[in-house]
């Protein structure tokens, strides 16, 4: 018979294996890359972001974290858009789409340009900034690579 200690031991880290796995089906962390929602979220920020069960966040002025419409291409850097998500803030949602602006229309590639999404390219709703960038770097367009998803 195993030690009682071990087995406690044992079941803590199936408990915690289990959350963390539940964590990161529900939660995502996400990195801004560009200042297209500065003032609000700046290049380097760190996002949390709901992706499971979002719906009935996604409204009017929630941030969100959504994927380009098909044959638009965003350039930040030497980053093709095309395998990030952007972020950005819900303007308008009607008919199952979504019209998406960045908070800094100068430096933002967002509806204004390409038109309304469909609702099924929204990825996800910003809960929170979980770690702010040290200082803001010119440019962009408020993308963010999926390698640096967590």
């Amino acid at each position: 018979m195993p030690h009682p200690a071990l087995l406690i031991t044992a079941g803590s880290l199936l408990t915690v294996a289990i959350a963390v796995v539940l964590a990161r089906a529900v939660f995502q962390v996400v990195g801004v890359n560009g200042d297209s929602m500065t003032p609000t979220y700046r290049d380097g920020d760190q996002l949390l972001v709901l992706r499971r069960g979002f719906r009935r966040r996604l409204r009017v002025g929630a941030a969100v974290v959504c994927l380009p419409p098909p044959g638009v291409r965003i350039r930040a850097g030497d980053v093709d858009a095309a395998t990030q998500l952007m972020v950005k803030r819900v303007a308008v949602r009607a008919a199952g789409q979504v019209y998406v602006l960045g908070d800094a229309p100068r430096h933002s590639l967002d509806s204004r340009a390409f038109g309304p999404l469909p609702e099924e390219l929204v990825r996800g709703v910003v809960l929170r900034r979980l770690r702010a960038a040290p200082e803001s770097s010119p440019g962009g367009h408020g993308v963010t690579p999926r390698g640096q998803v967590g």
